[in-house]
């Protein structure tokens, strides 16, 4: 770390460490919620789809941010492969859940809003530099 005036600056490693860090962290929820011997309670109606998207937006918003230097068309296609296999092999190694297209679809739906995120971030970004 760097110390300038009042603020803390990370050097160019602790930033990679940090990125990596909150990937692999979100990787794990994501993980242990898709794989779970048994499905999570109904909070409301439709609670599973929400938290499909939001756990998949988060993978995707912190994939890319740790994986940066990996090109869109690869990095984006392999998300969208990653939703609905995810979800189909939940199915298929945990007897107690079932793959469900409707989940299927609120996991693109995560990956999806993601994308539209980063293609905001890198508007604003041009923009800026101009």
């Amino acid at each position: 770390m760097v110390k300038t005036g009042s603020k803390v600056w990370l050097n160019a490693s602790a930033k990679t460490g940090l990125r990596w860090g909150v990937f692999l962290l979100c990787v794990a929820g994501v993980a242990y919620g898709i794989f779970r011997p048994t499905p999570p309670p109904q909070l409301f109606h439709h609670s599973d789809k929400v938290g499909h998207a939001l756990a998949f937006l988060g993978l995707s918003l912190t994939a890319w941010w740790a994986l940066r230097h990996v090109r869109w068309f690869y990095f984006w296609p392999v998300l969208f492969g990653l939703a609905p296999l995810l979800e189909y092999l939940q199915g298929e190694f945990r007897p107690l859940r079932v793959y469900s297209m409707e989940d299927s679809y609120a996991n693109l739906v995560g990956v999806a809003i993601a994308l539209l995120c980063v293609s905001f971030f890198r508007f604003i970004a041009q923009c800026r530099n101009r």
